[in-house]
């Protein structure tokens, strides 16, 4: 929602909302820790990895597009997804 709030291009929005759709998609599929559809605890560390490379490369992006302010936002969000991917612990607890 920050792109749409700091009045960021389409672009930056429609990208912002994408991203913000693939992460509620992924928190949801880990919600559960047994059953059908849900998320082993290391896919869920590659994708949060993944997800934080992608905002850093879609930063770089809108630095190629000359969009400043979308750079900043992308990257800011794209470091600390990789910080919080750094120190997270993923591991399960017991019921």
């Amino acid at each position: 929602m920050a792109p749409l709030y700091l009045q960021l291009s389409a672009a930056a929005i429609v990208a912002g909302m994408a991203i913000g759709a693939l992460v509620v998609a992924l928190a949801l599929a880990s919600t559960d820790g047994s059953g059908r559809g849900t998320l082993p605890l290391t896919a869920q560390a590659v994708y949060d990895r993944g997800l934080a490379v992608g905002l850093i490369v879609a930063a770089a992006l809108f630095g190629f597009a000359d969009e400043l302010d979308a750079l900043l936002v992308f990257a800011a969000a794209g470091i600390a997804a990789l910080i919080v991917t750094s120190i997270t612990r993923y591991s399960a607890r017991p019921a």
